[in-house]
This record gives C-alpha cells, structure tokens and sequence, in this order.
C-alpha cells in the first residue's frame, strides 16, 4: 500500500483554496496552525484508506527522542505534526510531515531548520519513510521566511555560494530542489547552539546531526486578494 505521490500537490492547493474559501465566509480569526493541522489530516483522510493507513497527529516519534538513560529531557517529547503509517497487519511507506504557519510568532526561521533537521533524522532511521516539510501563509510572509532561511545558511559560506535550500517555482527556481548542510566544511552548525539543542542524545550521550538535507518542491499555490500561499516539499 502507498500514500497518493501526489499529496503535496493536493495539499498545497487545498491549503490556499480553504485559507481563501474561509476567508470570504468571514472565518479568518480562526486561522492558526491547529487550522492548518485540521485541513489537512482532511485532505489525508479523504486521500487515503484508513483501513490501511494510520494518521497519527502530533506522534511522539521514537527516532526524536533521547536514548533511553542517556539523558532526561524536561517537558514533551518530541513530535512530528504528523505521522502516517500502514495499519497492523498492511506493509507501505510511511510519510512524516511537519507543518508551519508564517503568522504565528514560533514560525522563526530557527524554527524551520529545526523542523527539517527532525524530518532528517527519521528519514536517516527509517528507509521506509518519506518525510514532507509544509509552509502556508500569505506570500509575502512566506516568501521573506524562505529567503531568511537561505541568508542564514549563505552567512557560512566563504567565497562561494551555497545552493539554494527551500525554494519556489513560481520565485524563479526551475527544478524545485535545494538542499542544506547543517554542518559547513568549517564545522559551523546551521541554527547554531539554540538548534543543536533541540536535537536528541544519542547514544554517545552527544546529540545527534543530522546529514545533508535535500529538497524537492511536491506543490506550490497561491490564492485569492490576500495571495494565501502553500507549499510543500519532500525532504530527504
């Protein structure tokens, strides 16, 4: 069983399409990422058999958290936004996905890398696992957010350019894809101590950093007046 190839493109477009529906209907101070997470465990739900896929919100993943005895870490464990999964009994992928809302005041950029760091890690630990980093909001924040993200990583670099990280189509990339290396060629760590923090021990009680980071857009939308826009990208 598989998870449609095609999901980021369906959420990518139903995010911005909902986002304007509900703005016309007078709806907009219910927008927040609970929103979000609502919309499309819909779009998931209506695209999949849950008699052969789980959806699991807010999944306390095993590979985030920290190495049994290794280390305690006060407060919550760990999640992804969302976890989907083959029932007992059914084989498939399984596709992890973190979610972000540009207007909330936790969508830093610092925020985001964090993010894709997780989506690695599981990716690194489990091969069966497709993992998708989503971003909606107006454009204008989304795309001053991406355009952050891309200066902090090219502050590392010295006298050469960086490839692009999460990039759009529709703000010029022709193929869709970039990447990031957490760690640079002089050891400095994308996200600095405040990311590095975040990540679980493993079991050498260090935490543990995650490997080179691509991305391929998987679906882009831009809707209405306010310009709601949605993307997805499949990280590996």
């Amino acid at each position: 069983m598989r998870i449609k190839r095609d999901i980021g493109r369906l959420i990518a477009h139903g995010l911005a399409s909902k986002l304007t529906f509900d703005q016309a209907c007078m709806r907009a101070g219910l927008f927040n990422e609970v929103y979000l997470h609502g919309t499309i465990n819909e779009i998931v739900v209506s695209n999949i058999s849950t008699a052969d896929f789980w959806v699991r919100p807010g999944y306390a993943h095993p590979q985030l958290q920290d190495v049994r005895g290794v280390g305690k870490k006060a407060g919550r464990p760990r999640e992804l936004d969302f976890f989907i999964t083959p029932t007992a009994g059914r084989t498939g992928r399984s596709l992890a996905m973190e979610v972000k809302w540009t207007p909330s005041k936790h969508c830093s950029w610092g925020n985001v890398v964090s993010d894709l760091y997780r989506l690695k890690l599981v990716a690194m630990s489990e091969p069966t696992t497709d993992c998708m980093f989503v971003l909606c909001g107006p454009r204008t924040g989304v795309t001053k957010l991406l355009e952050k993200v891309q200066a902090e990583n090219q502050k590392r670099a010295i006298g050469r350019m960086y490839e692009p990280g999460l990039v759009l189509r529709s703000a010029g990339s022709m193929s869709g894809s970039g990447g990031i290396a957490p760690v640079d060629e002089n050891g400095r760590f994308l996200g600095g101590d405040s990311a590095r923090g975040r990540l679980p021990l493993g079991n050498n009680g260090r935490r543990r950093i995650p490997t080179g980071i691509t991305f391929q857009l998987a679906g882009e939308a831009t809707v209405g007046a306010k310009e709601w826009t949605a993307a997805a990208w499949r990280v590996s």
